[in-house]
């Protein structure tokens, strides 16, 4: 589904009775696809009604690289992660990057680079190593899972 369908769907859900009780999954490289993008458009949107909760967002497979801290865009262009960031501290959203995939793509946190004997750390603040079973979690605590990929 498109983008702009997903945040008109979410502001038509809106209207509804319920409030919306969910997480996103995000599947999708912050730099070969557009899914990091949808999803950060799609969460601004969605906090436009305050009776839905977010229970935080679960980042898997390449959509990982998001939170390494070493990027640095260009300067001309937007800044994704840096936009994550401030979206998180605004509101206290947690942002999780599955710890199997980021390890595996050289995105560690202080504990890990003790743990592998390097030398520094290259997790983004704002975003928290986690397992899969912290997915589990998110799953069953929340009415929705939303991915993009």
């Amino acid at each position: 589904m498109r983008p702009f369908l997903l945040v008109n769907l979410l502001l038509n859900c809106n209207k509804a009775q319920n409030p919306m009780h969910y997480a996103l999954l995000v599947t999708g490289s912050p730099y070969q696809t557009k899914a990091c993008h949808s999803a950060l458009k799609f969460l601004k949107a969605a906090l436009l009604n305050k009776e839905n909760t977010l229970e935080g967002v679960f980042f898997y497979e390449d959509a990982v690289l998001i939170g390494n801290a070493l990027t640095q865009p260009p300067r001309d262009e937007f800044d994704v992660r840096k936009a994550w960031v401030e979206l998180t501290n605004e509101h206290k959203i947690p942002l999780y990057l599955c710890i199997a995939a980021s390890v595996r793509r050289g995105i560690i946190n202080e504990t890990e680079s003790q743990r592998y004997e390097l030398p520094q750390h290259s997790l983004s603040e704002g975003f928290q190593l986690e397992g899969l079973g912290t997915f589990v979690e998110l799953m069953n605590s929340t009415t929705k899972i939303i991915q993009f990929r």
